[in-house]
């Protein structure tokens, strides 16, 4: 990916019925999803570095996981968590941001 970071701030849902070998693919919360019985991951990036994760919780319901991001690079966003809350940090490769579309590397 050439040029600046492509704007990602918005919730995203896994579409994994999209998916291909290399890249996840998400679409906006508001997109029009088919019923699964598999659940869907949720994230979230505020546009102030929030980054919200949602997780499946005790009884499989999805419960929100709070850090931050940022942009490391043109294509690369590093994810952190406060110490002991969340799990380690991680990082995400954008592949691309078109239209109702942001494809992850896997």
């Amino acid at each position: 990916m050439n040029g600046p970071p492509p704007d990602v701030t918005g919730a995203w849902i896994h579409a994994f019925e999209e998916d291909t070998g290399e890249a996840a693919v998400y679409r906006p919360a508001d997109h029009p999803f088919r019923p699964a019985r598999r659940p869907r991951r949720r994230i979230e990036f505020g546009a102030d570095g929030t980054f919200t994760e949602h997780r499946p919780g005790p009884d499989d319901r999805p419960r929100p996981v709070r850090g931050h991001w940022a942009w490391q690079g043109a294509n690369r966003i590093a994810v952190t968590f406060p110490e002991g809350r969340g799990g380690a940090p991680f990082g995400i490769t954008v592949l691309s941001r078109t239209g109702d579309r942001l494809l992850i590397a896997k």
